[in-house]
């Protein structure tokens, strides 16, 4: 299997930048941890996509998450995006069945209405930096956008796609964000405007054979501009262990906790991230309970 890979791009002023991949097996892998139907594949794959590309801009090492809480029929969805290109995340109902719009996955009405939080995380800060903003549309990409523009003033090209097929696998996902900087020339606002009305899709460019190069050429063809030779392993990853299940059991409190102990028997939790399964023991239970009292 081919390597994943994020390759980043910049105009010759640098005052455009920005980031793309071609993600197919990434969220092909995705889809089968969370044995997602069709448009939950799609959302998540594009909140994947989406949180993997906005890590590459951070300045320094971090992450990145997106939390789209919704009312529509998929219930939440959480992705996050690490700089070494490491993504993960959820749907809350990953086998609801939308149906189409216009003979398109209707991602908007699987999310529905809501908001959007976007924490960003960084190693030297005790606390995340956290935004949020209404869900415009629910169709991941125009959201993302919006939500640079208000909360980051940072006016964004964000350029998803997810392709499913009637078998429910995915044949074709990735996307390019785009990034505008200080002090860019209004003619070159302008190029962009044109290239978006005019461009295809990017399951369409990806299903003709398009390069990860191709989707930021789609975009930034009207300017001039370079590949950069930082490169990001975009790949799905859950950093679930034994002992960060006994960390989120603690988080339960003392009361939630005496009902497990009490039932004298060993509970079983599942990561949301990758569905794999821990079985914690009583005697694991009990001592988490006299932690938890300690602290209160």
């Amino acid at each position: 299997m081919n390597k994943t890979v994020i390759e980043r791009f910049i105009s010759d002023d640098g005052t455009v930048v920005a980031s793309s991949v071609i993600a197919t097996s990434v969220i092909e892998e995705a889809r089968m941890i969370h044995n997602t139907m069709p448009v939950a594949s799609a959302a998540l794959g594009r909140a994947l996509i989406g949180a993997g590309l906005l890590a590459t801009f951070m300045k320094e090492n971090g992450r990145i998450a997106l939390y789209f809480k919704g009312d529509g029929p998929l219930g939440n969805l959480f992705a996050e995006g690490s700089s070494d290109g490491s993504v993960r995340g959820f749907v809350n109902n990953p086998q609801i069945h939308v149906p189409s719009k216009n003979g398109k996955l209707n991602v908007g009405e699987g999310i529905g209405k809501g908001m959007l939080s976007v924490a960003t995380s960084l190693p030297h800060e005790k606390q995340p930096y956290t935004g949020t903003v209404e869900i415009q549309s629910g169709e991941i990409g125009e959201d993302i956008a919006y939500y640079l523009l208000q909360s980051q003033q940072v006016p964004s090209i964000v350029a998803l796609g997810v392709f499913v097929e009637p078998d429910n696998s995915v044949s074709a996902a990735g996307g390019t964000i785009v990034q505008v900087m200080p002090g860019v020339k209004d003619e070159t606002l302008g190029l962009l405007e044109k290239r978006v009305k005019e461009m295809k899709t990017v399951t369409e460019q990806i299903r003709a054979g398009a390069s990860t190069s191709d989707l930021a050429f789609e975009i930034l063809e009207d300017l001039k501009f370079r590949k950069l030779d930082q490169t990001f392993s975009f790949h799905y990853s859950c950093q679930c262990s034994s002992v960060r299940v006994e960390r989120s059991l603690l988080l339960l409190g003392s009361k939630e906790l005496q009902e497990l102990v009490d039932k004298k028997e060993s509970t079983e939790v599942r990561c949301d991230f990758c569905g794999r399964k821990y079985s914690v023991d009583l005697d694991t239970l009990i001592g988490l309970l006299g932690l938890s009292k300690k602290k209160s």
